[in-house]
């Protein structure tokens, strides 16, 4: 016997989808992990304006130069100087300095300068140094054959 009711469930369970619909989130969550940490274990590019250094065979390891409070200052090519990480005029660097030393860097200057850097460029840089109070510069360099290394200078 069939009743129009059970004739109309029938109909209505052969057209529903053998497939269920649902959202399986473990691939988004396993990518979404997996890049996580990806980015939490890769270092950080280095910071810093990278010049061309000149190499040098009696170039000493200074492991100072790459301290956080480290005074570096670069001289690129085309005659710009940058403290740390900012552009600025050689006129700036007493005050930053002093500045530097307030703040508790250590009384010594590592000087970055491009090997294609004319010397007119660097001289007004190192009077500066002096007229902020510092006489220990460590020009840094490249070794031939190594990792960049510095050669310290007095």
């Amino acid at each position: 016997m069939h009743s129009p009711s059970h004739a109309a469930e029938i109909r209505i369970a052969s057209r529903r989808s053998a497939v269920r619909p649902d959202i399986n989130l473990v691939g988004l969550l396993s990518i979404s992990l997996s890049l996580l940490i990806f980015f939490m274990l890769v270092p950080p590019r280095p910071r810093g304006i990278r010049p061309n250094l000149p190499y040098a065979a009696t170039a000493t390891l200074q492991p100072g130069a790459v301290r956080e409070d480290a005074m570096q200052i670069t001289i690129l090519r085309d005659g710009q100087v940058y403290f740390r990480d900012v552009q600025i005029a050689p006129g700036e660097l007493p005050s930053l300095i002093r500045d530097a030393l307030r703040a508790g860097a250590r009384k010594e200057v590592y000087l970055a300068v491009d090997s294609r850097a004319r010397t007119g460029d660097v001289r007004p840089v190192i009077d500066q140094l002096r007229l902020g109070g510092l006489a220990s510069v460590v020009i840094l360099v490249n070794r031939p054959g190594n990792a960049v290394e510095q050669a310290p200078t007095r």
